[in-house]
């Protein structure tokens, strides 16, 4: 069976899409975009591909990251309480500052992620 391909989208088209209401962009690509500082609270970006992307300061609360690739990505102090990130591929990202509280990482690949001063999913605070 073949997956369908990741829909590739555009910072305007996805927050354009969210300001309507829509919550669905599961396997989304968004390759080396601009994010910083969006509200993308509550949103299903499980299965993309969101390497490079700067979504540093960002509100990503309660948002599902299942299976996303965030390799790269900056998310420095972006606000991830509650989100899901099962399985995401975390490795080589920014997550310095960022809120973790209650998410989900079991399963993330996490190998040389930079986690300093990140609240972890427990409330602890990484060194």
């Amino acid at each position: 069976m073949t997956l369908p391909s990741h829909a590739a989208l555009t910072k305007a088209e996805l927050l354009d899409r969210y300001a309507k209401g829509d919550r669905n962009f599961e396997r989304t690509h968004l390759h080396d975009i601009d994010m910083q500082g969006v509200s993308l609270h509550g949103c299903d970006l499980s299965e993309s591909i969101l390497t490079h992307v700067n979504l540093s300061g960002a509100d990503l609360r309660g948002a599902d990251l299942g299976w996303a690739d965030l390799s790269r990505a900056n998310l420095e102090n972006v606000d991830l309480r509650g989100a899901i990130l099962t399985r995401a591929d975390l490795s080589n990202a920014n997550l310095q500052g960022a809120n973790l509280l209650k998410a989900d990482l079991s399963l993330a690949k996490l190998d040389r992620t930079k986690l300093s001063g990140a609240v972890m999913p427990d409330g602890s605070i990484h060194q």
